[in-house]
C-alpha cells in the first residue's frame, strides 16, 4: 500500500501553457495584420503592440522597418501594407539625394513617389505615425557633410522633417531627422502618390556622383479594436 501511494501521474500538455495577457497580444497582432491585408511581416521589420492605457480598445503596432542600399527606382516587393508605407517614405527621401547629385541645383522641386494600393482595413487603423527617419550612406559614398539643411513639407507647406548640420550627432556619418509632424495618414490614406516638397541648402555639392543610402523608420501604427 507504501508503494501505491508513492506513485504519482503527470499529464503533459499538448500546447504551451499561456497566460491570457499573451493570448491578448496575439489576438491584438493578428488584428493588426488583417488590418495590412493578413500579410506577415517580413525580416526586414520588427514590431512590437503596446496597448492604449486610456482606451482599451486602442493599441498601437509599433515597427521598425529597415532597408540597406536604396533604389528610388526599385519595384515593391512588399505585401504588407505598412511596411509600404515605410518602403515609400525611404525611397522618396533617396530621390531626394538622387536629384541633388544629378542636377548640381538647390532648387529640385516636388518630388514625388508612387504608393501601391494598400490593402488596409480603415475601420482598424486609426493613426501612422512616423517616429524617426534614419539614413547612412554607404561607406564608398562618402558622408553627408555637403548638407547644411533639408526641410521635408508636405504640399499643404507643413514641415514634416527638419534636419540641421549644427545639430548632427554622428560625425556626418547619417541624418537622424527631428520628427516634426509625423502623422501622415492623411497623407497617402486616399492617394496613390506620395509628394514632399524638400527644402535644402548645401554647404557643398557632393564629391561622389553615386550615393548608396541605407535607411531605417520608425512607425505608430494606431489600431481600433472591432471587439
Amino acid at each position: 500500500m507504501t508503494s501505491c501511494l508513492r506513485q504519482s501521474e503527470s499529464i503533459t500538455p499538448l500546447a504551451p501553457i499561456k497566460t491570457l495577457a499573451e493570448l491578448q497580444r496575439e489576438a491584438m497582432m493578428e488584428t493588426a495584420l488583417k488590418a495590412s491585408g493578413n500579410i506577415d511581416l517580413t525580416s526586414a521589420s520588427k514590431a512590437s503592440l503596446e496597448v492604449n492605457q486610456a482606451d482599451p480598445t486602442l493599441f498601437y503596432l509599433n515597427l521598425k522597418y529597415k532597408v540597406n542600399s536604396i533604389d528610388a527606382y526599385d519595384t515593391f516587393n512588399l505585401s504588407n501594407s505598412f511596411e509600404q508605407v515605410g518602403n515609400s517614405l525611404l525611397k522618396t527621401l533617396a530621390k531626394v539625394f538622387l536629384k541633388i547629385i544629378g542636377s548640381k541645383t538647390i532648387d529640385i522641386g516636388s518630388v514625388e513617389i508612387p504608393i501601391p494600393d494598400l490593402n488596409m482595413d480603415l475601420t482598424i487603423v486609426k493613426s501612422i505615425q512616423v517616429k524617426r527617419i534614419f539614413l547612412t550612406l554607404d561607406k564608398t559614398s562618402g558622408d553627408f557633410s555637403f548638407i547644411k539643411t533639408l526641410k521635408i513639407k508636405n504640399t499643404s507647406g507643413n514641415t514634416l522633417l527638419d534636419y540641421k548640420k549644427t545639430n548632427n550627432k554622428c560625425q556626418m556619418d547619417c541624418l537622424d531627422f527631428t520628427i516634426i509632424d509625423g502623422n501622415i495618414f492623411e497623407m497617402i490614406k486616399d492617394t496613390q502618390v506620395l509628394k514632399i516638397d524638400p527644402i535644402i541648402t548645401l554647404s557643398s555639392f557632393p564629391d561622389s556622383d553615386r550615393l548608396l543610402l541605407n535607411g531605417e523608420i520608425d512607425l505608430q501604427i494606431g489600431l481600433k479594436l472591432p471587439f
